[in-house]
């Protein structure tokens, strides 16, 4: 279902509103359309707080909420009786229970019986069910037709014919949150979800006992697959887990500068053997033990360096003992860094770069552990007072550098919606609001494709005018651009000469590095939804020579082109990398 199906002046009635998410994500969209939502349930309990919060919204927005109204039934109702609908919707409709298939069966067939006298003579009702549940050619994987809900057998009962089956476009309504079986929190497997079209059908006569326009959903289906073939481009996977509505706290770390300390070594030990026979058996000190390294080891399962701390010390050697009993050597303090870390001093001189899993960087040495009095024994001195303190451990400082931070990274200037992308593309939850520099850190959201693979992007900060002189955040920022593998300038098309916004962007990473501009790039034109947004980007095409994305971040227009096109750049990228070690193997 997408919200271009709805044309202005609609008359559309909502049916089966569990929380109302739906109808509030619907309002939100501004399609001046006339709308009545209503629920079966006669009441909303306290315990219902999503749902009370969203009827309060659309009664203050002045939509009619409608309790206790039975789907099946509709005529039924008094509010309802005397209008006819241009649409009637009825989402995930359910009786309850998982194996209840005839009583499903029987809600649909008396929900379309009942809308039959409910809907305009050019109206359509629309139900969206579960990917499987209609027994419709559409469905991926098929049941058996018995199996199903047969929803095309039971609408023809209340004469409407299926038009067409659309899948449900959860990008448009992302805040809608299906409810299961009498408004519990449990869901349904909502993904891949079809939207069924039906309208009503005409009196059987000569001239239309065949129809004209058949529904070829096979032949759709197949021409789909041969273009899919063709291009050979993955599919982005929604995920089917809600998500978080606040922000998340989790920011990526690609530098940071830490102080190591190794450990220090145990002091010998001044002691005399005395015997019950020999008061005088000689030196007996022990040595001490070594203290500990801090040692930097690459690891797979570490992404960022969130976990490095600011000061790393290893631990102290023991101390010796008596009889000859050395100290115990300290245990060295092993910090994981992510794959592709590179270590430099504070001049900046690149000290190691921990390429491979399992390489490991001695940071800081531990001290020696000093020798007891025994060690000093000797012919002509046969009975020692002396020993040494252990050595300290060394104190260094590092800067830790991520190679590469991302796949793609996304470039623009504040409040161009770049945190809202982020959060329309994937899970991540990047702060969002309406002030510039929201976002201070890096924070990294990942696309899953239907293929398997990941492709990892990057939500950087703002950058200004003059940034590459350490303005704004400066040259921090572009640190952070400089560790992803291609680039996506957002601009948004609202403001006046977008292109200019494009020239800024693309002259400052020039001025920090001459080789960022040459890495792959997309340019997308962000909020569309606002006004002039078509007209200013038909402005900017004229201005640059790039393909323009239009996209609206907020509603989840265009989006699956923008990640089918990420892909291809994603794709792109691991064929130059391939390429390039398999000529270093031939060199």
């Amino acid at each position: 279902m997408k919200t271009s199906i709805f044309n202005k002046d609609d008359f559309v009635l909502l049916v089966g509103e569990g929380n109302f998410s739906f109808s509030v994500a619907l309002l939100q969209h501004n399609l001046n359309i006339k709308l009545i939502a209503s629920c079966y349930e006669s009441s909303m309990s306290q315990e219902q707080k999503t749902a009370t919060k969203n009827i309060k919204y659309l009664q203050n927005n002045g939509i009619c909420v409608l309790f206790d109204v039975d789907a099946t039934k509709l005529e039924e109702c008094l509010a309802l009786r005397s209008k006819l609908f241009d649409k009637i919707i009825f989402n995930f409709p359910h009786v309850g229970g998982k194996m209840r298939i005839e009583k499903n069966r029987e809600l649909l067939k008396n929900f379309f019986v009942s809308s039959q006298k409910m809907i305009k003579e050019n109206g359509q009702v629309l139900v969206t069910l579960c990917n499987g549940q209609g027994g419709t050619p559409m469905d991926n994987p098929k049941r058996r037709w018995d199996d199903s809900w047969k929803i095309v057998e039971m609408a023809a009962h209340g004469n409407f014919i299926l038009t067409k089956i659309e899948p449900f476009s959860w990008q448009s309504f992302q805040d809608f949150v299906v409810t299961g079986y009498r408004s519990l929190e449990k869901q349904f497997h909502t993904a891949d979800s079809l939207t069924h079209f039906f309208v009503k059908s005409e009196p059987p006569t000569i001239y239309n006992i065949v129809p004209s326009n058949k529904i070829d959903i096979l032949k759709t289906l197949s021409v789909t697959a041969c273009v899919h073939e063709k291009k050979s481009v993955a599919k982005a996977l929604r995920s089917t887990k809600p998500k978080s509505k606040h922000d998340t706290l989790q920011y990526f770390v690609d530098i940071k500068q830490t102080r190591t300390i190794g450990g220090k070594g145990g002091d010998g030990e001044i002691s005399f053997l005395r015997l019950w026979v020999n008061d005088r058996a000689g030196p007996d000190g022990g040595d001490g033990g070594s203290g500990g390294h801090v040692i930097f080891e690459a690891k797979k399962d570490v992404k960022d360096l969130r976990n490095v701390q600011s000061v790393i010390r290893a631990e102290d050697g023991e101390k010796g003992y008596t009889k000859d009993c050395f100290g115990k050597n300290a245990e060295h303090n092993v910090v994981k860094v992510p794959i592709g870390t590179i270590v430099r001093d504070l001049n900046n001189k690149i000290l190691a770069d921990l390429d491979q899993d399992g390489m490991m960087f001695i940071a800081a040495r531990g001290g020696a552990g000093g020798h007891g009095n025994s060690f000093f024994k000797s012919d002509t001195q046969q009975s020692p007072e002396i020993s040494e303190y252990g050595a300290i451990g060394e104190d260094l400082r590092y800067v830790l550098e991520i190679r590469s931070m991302a796949h793609v990274g996304l470039i623009g200037l504040p409040n161009a919606g770049k945190s809202t992308l982020l959060r329309a593309i994937s899970r991540a939850r990047p702060k969002v609001a309406a002030y510039p520099f929201t976002t201070l850190r890096p924070h990294i959201g990942m696309i899953q494709y239907d293929d398997y693979e990941q492709v990892a992007v990057a939500d950087m900060p703002g950058l200004i005018e003059d940034s590459h002189k350490n303005k704004g955040l400066g040259v921090t920022f572009l640190k952070h651009a400089e560790r992803c593998a291609a680039l996506i300038f957002i601009l948004d098309i609202t403001v006046d000469e977008p292109w200019k916004a494009l020239e800024v962007l693309k002259y400052e990473i020039s001025q920090f590095n001459e080789k960022l501009n040459d890495r792959p790039q997309i340019v997308v034109a962000n909020k569309m939804d606002l006004p002039n947004a078509e007209v200013n980007l038909q402005s900017l095409k004229k201005y640059i020579n790039l393909p323009v994305i239009p996209i609206s971040a907020k509603l989840g227009t265009n989006i699956s082109t923008l990640l089918k096109e990420i892909r291809i750049l994603y794709d792109n990228i691991k064929t130059n990398i391939s390429e390039e070690n398999d000529n270093d193997l031939t060199q």
